[in-house]
C-alpha cells in the first residue's frame, strides 16, 4: 500500500468492470473456502489482502493464513489481535481492522496500537477526530479509513487529516472518477 492510496473493497457482488485499472490494491472481502483462491486470481496483477474473517468455512488459525497464502493472497485483514501476532511469525503482512463505535471501544484499542503495523478503522468519518491520537502512539501506523466513503470530497478530507489509505466498496466507481479527474 502507499500513502494517498484509494484501495477497492470487493464483496462478493461487486462488479469487476467497476475496479479502475489503475486501483493497485484489492481488499476482499468475501469468499468461501472453495473460491478464495480463484477470487484472489482474478486480481492476479494487484496486492490482494482477503479479509480471513469474511472466508466462509475457513477457521481462523495458523494453517488458514498459510492456506491464504498458498492461494496467492498478498496480505491478511482481521479483527483478531491474535492472528495479526501469528501473520507477523510467518512473514505474512497484515491489517488489524478496528471499530470506532465509540470512545469506550477506541480507548480500549489504543493498547493494540503499540504492537500492529497497519490499521483500518471504521467507520471513516471518525478518523479525522482520532488520527492525531493513533499516531500519537505508534507514529509509523499505517491508517486506513473505510467505511461509507461516498465522495471525493470525503477521501480529500481524510487524507488532510493524515489518514494514509482510504478503502472503498459500493461507490468506488464513482469517488475513483471525482477523485482523478
Amino acid at each position: 500500500m502507499r500513502k494517498k492510496e484509494i484501495i477497492a473493497a470487493v464483496w462478493p457482488d461487486t462488479c469487476i468492470r467497476d475496479i479502475p485499472d489503475e486501483c493497485e490494491t484489492i481488499f476482499l472481502l468475501g469468499a468461501t473456502i472453495s473460491n478464495v483462491g480463484d477470487r484472489v486470481r482474478l486480481f492476479s496483477s494487484k496486492k490482494v489482502w482477503v479479509d480471513v474473517d469474511f472466508v466462509e468455512g475457513l477457521e481462523k488459525n495458523k494453517a488458514a493464513i498459510k492456506f491464504l497464502r498458498d492461494k496467492g493472497a498478498y496480505g491478511i485483514i482481521t479483527t483478531k489481535l491474535s492472528l495479526v501476532k501469528e501473520c507477523e511469525r510467518v512473514g505474512m503482512p497484515t491489517i488489524l481492522r478496528f471499530f470506532a463505535l465509540d470512545s469506550h471501544a477506541v480507548r480500549n484499542g489504543l493498547h493494540h496500537l503499540l504492537h500492529i503495523k497497519n490499521i483500518e478503522v471504521l467507520p471513516a468519518a471518525v478518523l479525522p477526530k482520532i488520527v492525531p491520537t493513533l499516531k500519537s502512539i505508534n507514529p509509523n501506523l499505517f491508517v486506513i479509513a473505510a467505511g461509507l466513503i461516498s465522495s471525493a470530497h470525503e477521501v480529500r478530507k481524510l487524507f488532510e487529516s493524515d489518514v494514509d489509505a482510504v478503502s472503498i466498496g459500493g461507490e468506488l466507481k464513482k469517488v475513483w472518477k471525482e477523485f482523478h479527474f
